[in-house]
């Protein structure tokens, strides 16, 4: 993946209006064949079989593989979840990993995830694609309700978020892949979050 497809964003150029629900119907298709196929493995073709368009509509939005990857993932962001209200942060961040947890390895975003994490090493820029586009606005609002609980006092003062969200998420991502399984334990997510916050509630309070 070149730089110039992160830059690009959807790779969309200047002229009449397009329509929304093509768009939509391209990328939901490239995502689907990510999940599928993987990057290495991803075509055109592919997507524009699974989406029933013409090679040549799919190439008026989307100039080059590349930019039809980076629109793909975008559509992850569909599923961005909204800042919690405000309340106790321990609230907040169960209802916020619990949507991380349900985000298992059968879900098409979920393979998308395990695609990534075993081909991203040989796609140069795909590491960064993810990390810029998909997964630090998902950071931000972990790091807005651990920052509200230090401002609030019920986390130490001093706290990294950025120490303690792989901490938080880790743990959900585990959990999500091994549920569907049997056998396996029923930890809930309050019991993951009791368990961390332990760890950083702020001595003075209470």
């Amino acid at each position: 993946m070149t730089a110039s497809a992160v830059d690009r964003g959807t790779g969309g150029r200047p002229g009449r209006p397009r329509d929304e629900r093509i768009d939509q119907q391209i990328t939901t298709a490239a995502l689907q064949v990510l999940a599928e196929v993987g990057f290495e493995r991803f075509s055109v073709e592919q997507v524009a079989a699974q989406a029933g368009v013409a090679k040549t509509t799919l190439y008026r939005r989307f100039p080059c593989r590349d930019d039809l990857v980076v629109g793909a993932l975008m559509r992850m962001n569909d599923a961005l979840p909204e800042p919690p209200p405000p309340g106790p942060v321990r609230d907040r961040l169960i209802g916020l990993l619990a949507g991380i947890r349900r985000r298992t390895a059968s879900s098409v975003s979920g393979r998308v995830f395990m695609r990534v994490i075993t081909e991203g090493h040989s796609q140069p820029g795909l590491a960064a694609v993810i990390q810029e586009r998909v997964l630090e606005p998902r950071r931000q609002v972990l790091r807005d309700v651990l920052s509200d609980g230090v401002a609030a006092g019920e986390l130490r003062a001093g706290l990294d978020p950025d120490t303690v969200i792989p901490v938080l998420v880790g743990p959900m991502l585990y959990l999500g892949i091994w549920d569907a399984m049997p056998g396996q334990g029923a930890v809930t997510v309050e019991a993951v979050v009791d368990a961390v916050l332990a760890g950083l509630a702020d001595p003075s309070a209470g």
